[in-house]
């Protein structure tokens, strides 16, 4: 290889490293040559004299692009690494395994240069320092990012054409499927394309996206779901619904037949980089990239998908001018507490809803998303009476006097710490002396123990003049009783006495105003017998709480939330996932939740943290369960010597077929001579993949 001779002794002492990268999954698992060969580079870092115990390989950036250095932490390690002095040469096959970007690539080169630092790929090996050497590494750069791009304008340009021609293989909506010869049909399932089909009817018979989920919720119906990743990957999951669900099955122009690419397109300023799939905001339908009608079986015709989607257009509308209408009431109506008021249950801002001539405050964040019930509604008028009158105590004489008190208060208070802290000096005196003392009698010639007790007396003068320097400065620090002047009093008197007299002939604005100048938040909590606790928290983060009794359309007894908690003890002690419970406490009539019509995922997870309900995985996490004639990944690990992450990536990648236990939800492996045996193969490449169900079964 050319450059050898500028590999020195220096290089020789530190680290080489191989890196290894591949720039998306399907490569990884494809073009298997391709790691074969840069992992060949070893054999040329040992004809250059380096030891087998120096040579390290980087491979953690498998399967990641070299756009961007974000979220490649092999290549940020290796940077690291050099800027610390540790490589003495970087070795890729090629500049493009190391960086695609400039940016990169240079910061590279610069730490390189300045710490002595060789680059080798399969031309040759280059010194940074030597202006020669490191001209032609830039030229390699910028020939890298070149054809990136390059190679995305044809990819792009390949893939609009086969996308303009409806040829671009894409997901599939639930209810759709394509066949092995690349044919779409209906999904052969009858209950799935009927569900689908009923979305439809009821949007056309209803004409609101949330009618149609609270009819899906009133009749325990759920939709339909095709799983494209993860344990459950190609099969149908039948969820609850929500309103994003059936939005996205009424916005996709799939179930019209029509085939669209570029509905959601990548806005540069809001992307982050490492992450290629975020920042992709929704486009209108004239800046698609492509649209072929009557690609697909259609659930519906296109005349009917453009009418849906204008009244969608139209309800979206109606709900903004609504909800800017509620604005306006909420903020000149009645309720004096709109804008302060949150709900103490779930921590949201509660609004304000107005019925005849009565009010309430409402949080109905659930309702709205999930059409379950309200987290909670309160009647506002007394709520307000009860706040207002708290606001008039504030502003009371007696409240000025207690202010006087408290002050004076201090001042007692003050005394009393120097009275604790002479004491203090008291104690550490006669600690020091004794110690002293000790010190005195002990021989001279055993030198430990003198040695001990010397150190002993310095901790104690130490302490002693530490307490002697706070009691100095507390004595000197003495506090003046602030007073009131006599004019300020007699002036919060009167405002004191004659506020209530003119509360009710002011406007509504003023007394808002009023409210909010001295009020920051009002938290609003209803217990099962209709009490509410109102916490008012000033301006100045001072806190009152007054309870105060409100109407209440239902009484929730917290007996019954004992027995829902017991209920969900025993079923995740069985090992039952988070819908199975859901599931089973809807079904039981016994059972009802504290807010709401059916217990909802926030519901159980909420009573999971209260009640101390962790799943089987936790407590095998925290050593609260040790489970017998089995392996953990982390154990697996130790066991075969390898890296926990290795054995995730392959059971990711299908090396390792096997699924998480149901009691558990953990990887088990069984604690067998053969399952380590199937391992260590598949880690040496004589398997191409290990099927730990039939271990287990076998095991």
């Amino acid at each position: 290889m050319n450059g050898s001779g500028k590999i020195k002794a220096t290089h020789l002492n530190r680290l080489a490293v191989v890196y290894l990268r591949q720039s998306d999954p399907k490569q990884v698992r494809e073009n298997r040559e391709s790691a074969v060969n840069q992992r060949a580079l070893q054999e040329r870092l040992r004809e250059f004299n380096w030891k087998q115990n120096q040579i390290s390989i980087v491979d953690g950036d498998q399967g990641k692009s070299a756009k961007h250095a974000e979220g490649r932490e092999g290549f940020q390690t290796l940077v690291a690494d050099v800027g610390l002095g540790k490589i003495g040469i970087i070795m890729g096959y090629e500049v493009s395994r190391l960086a695609r970007n400039c940016a990169d690539w240079h910061r590279l080169l610069e730490l390189c240069a300045l710490f002595d630092t060789l680059i080798g790929d399969s031309d040759g090996i280059y010194n940074p320092r030597d202006f020669n050497d490191r001209l032609l590494l830039g030229l390699k750069g910028t020939m890298s990012e070149a054809e990136l791009h390059s190679l995305r304008l044809r990819l792009d340009a390949g893939r609009i054409s086969k996308a303009k021609r409806a040829e671009l293989i894409q997901h599939l909506p639930t209810g759709l499927v394509r066949s092995n010869d690349g044919e779409v049909a209906i999904h052969p399932d009858k209950s799935v394309e009927d569900r689908i089909r009923l979305v439809f009817e009821k949007f056309a018979e209803l004409g609101s996206g949330s009618k149609v989920l609270k009819y899906f919720v009133r009749n325990e119906l759920k939709l339909p779901r095709h799983q494209t990743s993860g344990l459950y990957a190609g099969e149908i999951l039948w969820k609850a619904p929500t309103l994003s669900a059936l939005h996205s099955i009424l916005k996709n122009p799939a179930y019209a037949g029509a085939f669209a690419h570029g509905r959601r397109q990548a806005d540069p300023t809001k992307q982050i980089p490492g992450r290629p799939a975020t920042g992709r905001l929704r486009r209108p339908q004239d800046e698609w990239i492509a649209l072929v009608k009557d690609a697909y079986p259609a659930y519906i015709s296109w005349q009917e998908y453009e009418k849906n989607q204008q009244t969608i257009a139209e309800n979206q509308e109606r709900m903004q001018n609504e909800t800017f209408k509620k604005k306006g009431q909420n903020c000149n109506g009645a309720a004096l507490l709109a804008k302060l008021v949150y709900c103490a249950k779930c921590g949201r801002k509660m609004r304000v809803q107005y019925k005849d001539n009565r009010f309430q405050y409402v949080c109905s964040k659930s309702r709205n998303e999930l059409a379950t019930g309200s987290c909670q509604f309160i009647s506002g008028c007394r709520i307000d009476d009860s706040v207002v009158a708290e606001f008039f105590k504030a502003l009371a004489p007696a409240q000025i006097d207690a202010l006087a008190a408290v002050l004076k208060k201090q001042s007692s208070g003050h005394q009393q710490q120097l009275k604790h802290l002479r004491q203090e000096v008291s104690r550490l005196e006669y600690a020091a002396t004794r110690a002293e003392r000790q010190y005195n009698n002990v021989d001279p010639e055993n030198r430990l123990i003198a040695s001990s007790l010397e150190s002993k007396w310095e901790h104690a003068l130490a302490d002693l003049e530490l307490a002697k320097s706070k009691l100095a400065d507390t004595e000197a620090e003495k506090p003046q009783v602030t007073r009131i002047p006599n004019e300020l009093r007699e002036s919060f008197a009167d405002v004191g006495q004659r506020l209530p007299e003119l509360w009710s002939r002011l406007a509504n604005d003023v007394k808002k105003a009023l409210l909010g100048a001295m009020i920051c938040k009002v938290n609003l909590l209803r217990d099962e017998g209709g009490v509410a606790q109102i916490r008012i928290v000033w301006q100045g983060k001072l806190v009152t709480e007054v309870k105060k009794s409100v109407p209440v359309h239902s009484l929730r007894y917290s007996k019954m939330e004992q027995r829902v908690a017991e209920t969900m003890r025993q079923l995740t002690a069985k090992g039952a996932t988070q819908d199975e419970i859901i599931k089973t406490l809807n079904e039981r009539h016994d059972l009802h939740p504290c807010r709401g019509g059916a217990f909802t995922s926030q519901i159980v997870s909420k009573l999971k943290r209260r009640f101390g309900i962790v799943s089987n995985l936790e407590r095998v996490r925290r050593g609260e369960v040790e489970i017998r004639n089995v392996y953990t990944i982390t154990q697996m690990a130790e066991e075969t010597k390898m890296d926990p992450s290795w054995i995730y990536r392959k059971i990711g990648k299908g090396a390792i077929r096997i699924k998480k236990d149901a009691t558990y939800g953990c990887y088990l492996f069984p604690r067998t001579k053969k399952c380590v045996k199937e391992l260590n193969r598949l880690r040496k490449g004589t398997l191409t993949h290990v099927d730990i169900r039939e271990l287990h079964h076998s095991g």
